[in-house]
């Protein structure tokens, strides 16, 4: 045996629903009954009638009752319209109509929103198929009244909401919702307060009137002194808007919020999807006809179609960077140098872009900051330090040998001198470390290597307890005693074997398995033949001092080349300290 029967209802339990989990806030029932303003509107105009569009809001107040009047001369409902659309929770005057892509709403809740904010909803419409006028009482509790009204009406319909007393809606907050919600929606939107006009909203879109207009409309939607914009349209034209160049320097990580419209109604200012995410120095106001709104219509649905949005949208800002390149290559360099690590993001990821950009960008070098083209100008053999610390310690090597070298340690550097060693024939590029600059360095005569052959023997003795290799060479500027070298393969060495001899058998082990290593010597000290105390120190024969030199010069050497002692090298150094200081007291 069965039965069919229908669902029962509990308005008050949806309404919960809508406002917890939809809505974030009740303030959208205004954007709820713009939006049918205007796609009735749009409705009236496909019956091919003569009229002026119009949209009224009135905020009435007596005492502490609150009362908000929405009309507009749209389209209307007949009385069959009025079960079908405003008494069937879910369905949507606007699903079977065959023009429905010039409507801004897709689902059919937007009057039920209207009940966050008043426990009654009163509709009452004309259409423009129909003479009859019809008034329509909707309740909290779900039941309604429907009647048919013999006095004379204009084609139209007319909300009327009484406001909770528990709601904060007052003339200011409902002015600043229009205009957040119907400045761009090219219809007339009219702001009464107790019947008094007090504001009407109906502008374009800032792009579509003056460049003025759209700085304005930039500074006051993210409160930012922009100077520089950049347009912005799909290739179907039906995607417009602006890119704000941020007048500041920008992090890599930094998720910027964009203002977003769908139709010509506000959306979001919160979305971070529309453009893609290397463009993380500029803000964006976009209207669009072809992206969809989520339910809530408060984002942007994630599919396809936003997929190749963002695509075409980030080809506009790569070709205006280009373009600026040929028309205004002062400004390219004043944003390059604003946003030079955003730009280097994109580069990466796009080919034809790094080969127009990559001159452009600047760089740290033993000559001060210089282009790539000026690097070229001035060596045909690159040599870049793609570790910070590493170019720290060449810095005073290079310049006193007159060697242009690039620091590459910052952010995408190295990447970049990488790819151009893979794209660029006109120059040869060549990553270094200190092990490499050391090699290129001057060698001692042999007349002089014979000569400190065996004082650097006795010298040598006191670093192998370090796994560190002694070298003499002669290099600029003679102030400069050494030079530390210790590559990263050996770092993590040290690391290793300081969890192997702090670990039980079994961790020990596994590292043993995983790691292993062969190297005599892990590390390199350069000494220069050139520096007085090092010409002192090779010339005085061996001594009891020796030992303490050499392990002091040894941590300093690490100190001064920004490598991490380990509590070896610690305890070393703190008994020497303490070595030196019974020698003075």
């Amino acid at each position: 045996m069965s039965s069919n029967s229908l669902f029962q209802v509990d308005l008050n339990g949806i309404l919960k629903v809508l406002s917890d989990s939809l809505y974030s806030s009740y303030q959208v029932f205004i954007r709820e009954l713009l939006q049918n303003s205007v796609d009735a509107i749009n409705a009236r105009k496909h019956l091919g009638d003569a009229f002026t569009p119009a949209v009224t809001v009135n905020f009435m107040q007596s005492g502490d009752v609150r009362t908000i009047f929405v009309e507009d001369n749209g389209v209307g409902l007949t009385w069959t319209e009025v079960d079908e659309f405003l008494s069937r929770i879910g369905s949507s005057s606007k699903s079977g109509r065959q023009d429905r892509e010039s409507f801004i709403g897709q689902f059919g809740i937007g009057l039920l929103s209207c009940f966050m904010i008043s426990d009654e909803v009163i509709v009452i419409s004309k259409s423009a198929k129909k003479q009859e006028a019809v008034k329509w009482i909707g309740n909290i509790d779900g039941t309604y009244q429907k009647m048919q009204l013999e006095e004379e009406i204009p084609v139209g319909t007319s909300v009327y909401l009484r406001v909770k007393d528990s709601i904060k809606l007052d003339e200011n907050l409902l002015e600043s919702l229009l205009g957040r919600y119907g400045t761009y929606l090219n219809v007339p939107i009219r702001f009464f307060v107790n019947d008094q006009e007090k504001n009407n909203f109906q502008r374009d879109f800032p792009w579509r009137v003056s460049a003025d207009e759209v700085i304005s409309a930039g500074r006051s939607a993210f409160k930012e002194e922009f100077h520089q914009y950049i347009p912005l349209k799909d290739r179907s034209g039906k995607t417009t808007g602006v890119a704000y160049i941020i007048p500041r320097p920008t992090h890599t990580v930094a998720n910027n919020s964009h203002a977003i419209y769908i139709k010509n109604m506000f959306i979001t200012d919160h979305c971070t999807t529309i453009l893609p995410e290397w463009a993380f120095f500029v803000k964006a106001i976009i209207n669009s006809e072809n992206i969809s709104p989520t339910a809530s219509r408060e984002e942007i649905y994630k599919n396809q179609v936003l997929e190749d949005v963002r695509e075409e949208l980030g080809d506009c800002i790569k070709q205006f960077l280009i373009q600026l390149s040929e028309t205004d290559p002062t400004f390219l360099h004043h944003i390059i140098g604003i946003h030079g690590t955003a730009l280097k993001s994109l580069a990466l990821n796009d080919a034809v872009f790094f080969r127009f950009i990559s001159k452009w960008f600047s760089f740290p070098t033993s000559e001060g900051i210089l282009t790539l083209e000026e690097i070229k100008q001035q060596t045909k053999t690159i040599l870049y330090v793609p570790d910070l610390d590493e170019f720290k310690q060449l810095l005073p090597v290079a310049r006193g040998n007159g060697q242009l070298i690039v620091n590459t340690g910052y952010i995408y550097d190295t990447e970049i001198f990488n790819r151009l060693n893979e794209l660029d024939k006109t120059a040869i590029y060549q990553a270094i470390d200190v092990e490499f600059f050391g090699n290129i360095l001057k060698d001692l005569p042999l007349e002089e290597v014979d000569r400190y052959r065996e004082r650097l023997k006795q010298l040598q003795y006191h670093l192998d307890y370090f796994n560190c290799e002694l070298e003499m060479k002669e290099f600029s500027p003679d102030s400069l005693p050494m030079i530390f070298y210790m590559s990263q393969k050996s770092l993590i060495e040290r690391d290793v074997k300081t969890i192997q001899q702090e670990s039980d058998d079994l961790w020990s082990g596994i590292t043993d398995a995983v790691f292993s290593f062969e190297q005599a010597y892990h590390s390199k000290l350069f000494l220069n033949r050139n520096n007085p105390t090092i010409q002192k120190l090779l010339n005085q024969p061996t001594s009891s001092s020796d030992e303490l030199f050499m392990e002091t010069m040894y941590i300093n050497s690490m100190l001064l080349g920004h490598y991490p002692l380990n509590k070896k090298e610690m305890d070393i150094m703190n008994n020497n300290m303490e070595q030196l200081l019974n020698k003075i007291l």
